[in-house]
């Protein structure tokens, strides 16, 4: 329909809402991806202590509140930085603030860099 209209007919909230959730998103798969492969550590190294439902809760309730940090650094440095892009037919965010020089790296880092640090600490201690 986007194609054929030759505009943006999700409307802003759902196109600025597409694009803040593609960031939660990613980063909450990135933790609970390192979380997974850390609790398989902990209950090989650790086989008498049970892992509860009460600890898999806090685990849980700390990776969903850590993941809205990329959300709301979006929001504070410029919420009005989402435009629809017409080559992958997609609401994106620009990046276009001159804060996302550095923060860019900085958010990048630590939801890429040291979840995958983690995994692959936590696997190779497992071998």
């Amino acid at each position: 329909v986007t194609l054929i209209s030759k505009r943006n007919n999700l409307g802003t909230f759902l196109c600025t809402f597409q694009s803040y959730s593609r960031f939660y998103s990613y980063s909450a798969s990135c933790y609970f991806n390192a979380a997974l492969t850390s609790v398989k550590f902990l209950m090989c190294k650790y086989p008498l202590n049970p892992w509860t439902k009460s600890k898999t809760h806090i685990v849980c309730r700390i990776i969903w509140i850590c993941s809205l940090a990329i959300p709301i650094f979006l929001l504070v440095i410029d919420k009005d930085d989402v435009q629809f892009d017409y080559i992958q037919y997609t609401c994106i965010y620009g990046f276009s603030a001159k804060a996302w020089k550095i923060w860019r790296s900085v958010l990048g880092g630590l939801v890429s860099v040291v979840s995958n640090i983690v995994v692959i600490v936590t696997t190779t201690l497992l071998i």
